[in-house]
């Protein structure tokens, strides 16, 4: 259940038709702006003190493993592809304080760490058609020991690279008139400024060995095992898609697909993922199609740097609900889950398993509380990563794929694996 919450966005384009008249009606009202955004939001000044952001970047040793698993992002056709965020983004536009008056019309990055603090500054893009992108993923390394049990705790690795995009747009799965009337309100493709928390973590077990991906989608992520439900090339990068317009991230798969997608992980929401409940009333699914590898370089910044930490809005504020700017990268998740690593096992599930269908309706569906999904999920991922480390462990070599991209999917299940540990056909590690 993690992140583009608040002020994050609201980015649906698929909408039932009495929602759409309302959401018209909102627009051509006198909205108001919201008082401030999901930085404020309870909890996170507790985390944040007693859990105080690192203020080195990554060192010699870690760029080197950040830039060996750094993965592959495959674009759709005609997508406006990604960013550098300070030089494409921040270098473009005005800062504001809280009562709208201009700190600086050029802003530098040391500006922007100097009001990093401030919940009421507003960043507001005025994007230079005539400069060339940068395209720069930032990448970190968090280290966790994560507790799965009673008698289990495992040391792990958490790889995490975070694409930019100067905006993103409302989700494309759904075309015609529905499309046609939202855009009478706000333009599909620029819902909001700025997309920072486009981010895939590669979590790796303590010999370096990668056991998991986690993508952020929406509000949330979710947790893809290796080996069973994502690939690895042959130089074990992962192959990561990124949605048409929302910018979401998708396991990559070589065709057109449609993807299950909702707001947030609420009990309906996760029915509809497991694949046993009818949409949300507010739903849209992505549309992916990884045609186009990015070319990026790969940055490094410290975890207390404001594309991480800042507590104002990143881009210009609007007034229909959901289209202000986000916070910092770092506000991704509810302060109950900001542990990494709660979110990697929040975000494992998978559609149709009756197991974690099970789980689910007798926690989270039940006591409404995220974190009784947790507990019981937790020992059940532990035993799936232990598996994806004997996969790992009993492979030679990755298998050859070929040159370009891999042909798809796994096709074996985690749950096959777990009983066999053997290596799925397609998998490359």
């Amino acid at each position: 259940m993690t992140r583009k919450f608040g002020a994050r966005r609201s980015a649906w384009r698929f909408l039932p038709d009495g929602l759409l008249c309302a959401a018209l009606a909102v627009a051509l009202a006198s909205c108001t702006l919201a008082p401030t955004n999901f930085s404020q939001y309870p909890g996170f000044g507790a985390y944040y003190a007693a859990h105080p952001r690192g203020r080195e970047a990554a060192s010699a040793q870690e760029q080197a493993l950040l830039q060996r698993f750094r993965p592959r992002f495959m674009l759709p056709p005609g997508h406006a592809g990604m960013i550098d965020f300070y030089r494409d983004y921040i270098a473009q536009g005005t800062l504001y304080d809280a009562e709208g008056s201009a700190i600086s019309s050029s802003v530098t990055p040391a500006i922007l760490n100097q009001n990093k603090d401030a919940p009421q500054a507003v960043f507001v893009h005025r994007p230079n058609p005539a400069r060339a992108a940068h395209a720069t993923v930032f990448a970190r390394i968090d280290r966790e020991r994560v507790v799965f049990g009673r008698d289990e705790a495992r040391d792990l690795i958490f790889l995490t690279y975070h694409a930019v995009f100067r905006h993103s747009g409302l989700p494309a799965a759904v075309t015609g008139w529905r499309a046609g009337l939202l855009d009478l309100i706000a333009d599909l493709d620029d819902w909001h400024q700025l997309d920072h928390y486009t981010a895939a973590t590669l979590v790796l077990d303590s010999t370096q060995t990668p056991l998991a991906l986690m993508l952020q989608q929406h509000n949330y992520t979710r947790t893809y095992l290796i080996g069973t439900d994502v690939m690895l090339d042959a130089q074990l990068r992962p192959l990561v898609d990124v949605a048409q317009r929302s910018n979401e991230l998708y396991p990559h798969l070589p065709a057109r697909t449609t993807r299950r997608a909702v707001r947030f992980l609420t009990p309906e929401a996760m029915r509809y993922l497991l694949g046993v409940g009818p949409a949300p009333r507010i739903s849209g699914d992505d549309i992916t199609e990884g045609k186009i590898e990015a070319e990026y370089t790969l940055a490094f910044l410290p975890p207390d740097d404001a594309f991480y930490s800042f507590a104002g809005f990143l881009g210009e504020r609007r007034r229909l609900p959901g289209r202000d700017g986000p916070p910092g990268a770092d506000y991704n998740a509810w302060p109950a889950l900001k542990p990494i690593g709660s979110q990697l096992i929040a975000g494992f599930f998978r559609e149709g398993s009756t197991d974690d269908i099970a789980r689910f309706e007798a926690g989270y569906a039940k006591t409404g509380e995220m974190l009784d999904f947790v507990a019981a999920q937790a020992p059940v991922l532990a035993t799936l990563l232990a598996c994806s480390a004997q996969v790992a462990a009993g492979s030679s070599r990755p298998l050859q794929e070929p040159p370009a991209i891999a042909a798809g999917q796994p096709t074996r299940s985690a749950l096959e694996c777990a009983q066999g540990h053997q290596r799925p056909a397609s998998a490359t590690n």
